[in-house]
């Protein structure tokens, strides 16, 4: 199935601002830890987390019959 370019889009938007999230989170809990500051480590730790589900959210559709992974560890059984 064919995506339509604005879902490209929407996903590549998602994935950017994933990205950004990530590293304003990351920073910003570097430079709180510097100055003891508690807040702005919850509040980096907030950012932190929202990036991520924005970069899982990104991602390529799922199969129903499971991940890729699960399915080739069961192959090489035989």
């Amino acid at each position: 199935m064919m995506d339509s370019p604005s879902g490209r889009t929407g996903r590549l938007v998602l994935r950017v601002v994933g990205v950004v999230a990530v590293v304003v989170g990351v920073l910003g809990a570097l430079s709180s830890a510097v100055n003891g500051n508690l807040v702005g480590i919850v509040l980096s730790a907030v950012f932190i987390a929202g990036g991520v589900f924005a970069l899982k959210r990104s991602g390529a559709p799922r199969r129903a019959g499971g991940s890729a992974s699960a399915s080739a560890a069961g192959q090489g059984a035989h």
